[in-house]
């Protein structure tokens, strides 16, 4: 059975050939993804997160034209995200021992509330149009550029630029709606980096 077929079937409900993907692409997927870090554990772990969210995404999965270009594309953004993450949090660690923690205002009032917005933002991306929806997460989940997007979706660069445009400027106005004042640009733009 072709990738392309197992995809459609997939966004199907079918968990026989989520499983048929699972079987025919983990190994050759881990060995692609060793190619990032030294430890085993954490490729497990990123190609496992790959498989979770086509699972949790299937629905999209219909939109995908090259199958098997998303899925090793998927797998070397989550693998520099993950290295990103590597990066900044040892960055963070080290800027943390530097400074003084209890000078650092975080209340669990804070938690709270930034812990809502991003179920409120989680909540407006799944409301997104289909298309804009998968596109949005592509780039801003999956870290693949407008243009792998485009490839993977057969459609111009400028239609993927535009979608994600749309998406960032729908969740802006309401996510200013629902907070009652309009966050500043480069807030809101960490906002959904941090998000995803």
């Amino acid at each position: 059975m072709t990738t392309d077929l197992l995809f459609k079937k997939i966004a199907d409900n079918d968990e026989q050939a989520f499983n048929t993907l699972f079987k025919s692409w983990y190994v050759r997927l881990l060995t692609f993804a060793k190619h990032y870090f030294s430890v085993t554990e954490v490729s497990e772990e990123v190609v496992s997160d790959v498989f979770v969210w086509l699972w949790q995404n299937k629905s999209l999965l219909v939109d995908v034209r090259n199958p098997e270009s998303y899925l090793y594309i998927a797998v070397k953004n989550r693998c520099l995200n993950e290295l990103r993450k590597m990066k900044y949090k040892h960055q963070f660690i080290e800027e943390a021992v530097a400074i003084n923690l209890s000078t650092v205002n975080n209340t669990p009032h804070k938690d709270m509330e930034r812990e809502e917005l991003f179920r409120k933002l989680n909540d407006l991306v799944n409301a997104l149009p289909r298309q804009r929806r998968l596109i949005f997460k592509m780039i801003k989940e999956d870290g693949l550029t407008a243009k792998q997007t485009a490839e993977i979706l057969q459609l111009s660069p400028r239609t993927v630029e535009t979608h994600l445009y749309k998406a960032i400027k729908k969740l802006e106005e309401e996510i200013t709606d629902y907070l009652g004042y309009s966050p500043k640009k480069k807030q809101m733009k960490c906002i959904i980096l941090l998000m995803f």
